[in-house]
Parts: structure tokens; C-alpha cells; sequence
């Protein structure tokens, strides 16, 4: 696997950060980065955020790839849900990235943005209040046809479906696979990080108005993420 230098990744990793603030839970239109070094550490964080959403009747849905949804699954459990009954009721799902975001084989950028937004919309025909969404980012390292233009897509988010739809959501991605790379550009497209199972204001987020017009960092996307190479980091 090829990694990627960054001075400033390395500063930040290394950094002590304070105890986190707490009263602000994630609300509303909040999009944020889960960067983690354990499987201990993203269950820490995403099991307590998919069971805030259980209480609260929003649509839940949980996206695996890397990380098995098995240990999510019992995290909820010893929480006391019923997760089973929880899935036939319509108010849970438990997908992988593949069945979310490529059911005919490959990527789309285009027909995952429609498919999201009428996913929320059906949601809040049905009574929910929000749709509280959690994804193992790591999926954006796979050999998946058409996936070099899934970090447009999350970029492209914050501007068509965070700001108008009751949306929440959190990209996952273990640091410890070293491609630090991916990291950077989370940075870049979160409006909120967590590090370390802290969350923090991101400092480094630009919104896709920017990114847009950006045609070097755009091509540099497709070159990093496409099925190609994937397969040359394999």
C-alpha cells in the first residue's frame, strides 16, 4: 500500500487536543469526518450516534465496507435495541457500500445524489424527522467502477442536500490504513471532524464553491480514487 506525505497530517496526529465539548450533539444538516486508529474507537462514536437517532425516530442507516456491521449491530444491542425488529419496522438499515451506493455494479454520481435526496424525502413522508446516516468511507478506496467521483459527491453535498434537507451524516475512515492522502481530503470536504473520537470545527473545510473551480485538485480526485488505483494499492 503507498502512503502519502503530509507535514500537516502528521503535526495533527500528533497533537494533544483538549477534552471535547459535549453539549453540542450533532443536529441537523451537520455533515462530519470520523477519522480513527481502532475498531474500539469507531464503535465508540458511531454506535451511540446511530441509537441517539433510534430514540429520536429518525431514519437510521448505517453503510459498511471495511468495518463489519456485526460489531455495530452488537454495540446497538447492548444498548437494548432490537435491532431485527428495529429493521422491520422501517426505522433501521443496515446496508454495505455496494448495496448503497453501486446496486447495478458501478458508481454514479449523479443517480447516488437523486437517490439520497428521495430517500430523505420518502423518510419524512413517513414521519421521521431526520435521516441519520453513517458510512465507512474506506469504500472510496475500492476498485468499484465510477467511485473517482465519490468525493465530489460528498463535496457536492454540503451545497444541494445538507443545507435544504434534514440530513445527518457521518464519513468513517481508519487512519491506520496509512493513506493519508484520503485523510487530507476529508479535511477538505467535512465541515466537521472528529479526531480521535473528538469533534472538533474543521478548520481546513472548504465549501464546493470553492473546490469547484479548483481543476488541479478535481483531476488529482480522479487520478487518486479511481478503480485503477485501487487495484495499484491492493
Amino acid at each position: 500500500m503507498q502512503q502519502s506525505d503530509s507535514r500537516e497530517w502528521s503535526r495533527l496526529a500528533q497533537t494533544r487536543i483538549p477534552p471535547p465539548d459535549t453539549t453540542r450533539p450533532l443536529q441537523a444538516h451537520d455533515h462530519a469526518a470520523l477519522v480513527y486508529w481502532s475498531r474500539e474507537e469507531f464503535l465508540q462514536t458511531i454506535v451511540p450516534f446511530l441509537a441517539d437517532g433510534l430514540r429520536a425516530g429518525d431514519l437510521v442507516v448505517h453503510v459498511a465496507h471495511d468495518e463489519p456491521i456485526e460489531p455495530v449491530v452488537a454495540g446497538l444491542e447492548a444498548l437494548g435495541f432490537d435491532t431485527q425488529a428495529e429493521i422491520a419496522r422501517g426505522k433501521l438499515a443496515l446496508l454495505t457500500a455496494s448495496q448503497a451506493f453501486a446496486p447495478l455494479g458501478h458508481f454514479d454520481l449523479e443517480g447516488a445524489a437523486a437517490g439520497l435526496k428521495d430517500m430523505i424525502r420518502s423518510a419524512q413522508a413517513a414521519g421521521a424527522p431526520r435521516v441519520r446516516f453513517s458510512v465507512d468511507l474506506s469504500y472510496i478506496l475500492s476498485s468499484t467502477p465510477g467511485i473517482e467521483d465519490f468525493m465530489v459527491f460528498d463535496a457536492r453535498a454540503n451545497e444541494d442536500i445538507f443545507p435544504t434537507f434534514p440530513f445527518i451524516c457521518i464519513c468513517a475512515y481508519d487512519a491506520a490504513r496509512g493513506v493519508n492522502t484520503l485523510v487530507e481530503d476529508m479535511f477538505l470536504t467535512h465541515p466537521l471532524v472528529y479526531v480521535r473520537g473528538i469533534p472538533m470545527a474543521n478548520p481546513y473545510y472548504q465549501p464546493w464553491q470553492q473546490l469547484r473551480g479548483q481543476g488541479a485538485l478535481l483531476h488529482r480526485w480522479k487520478s487518486r480514487y479511481s478503480a485503477a488505483a485501487a487495484r495499484a494499492r491492493a
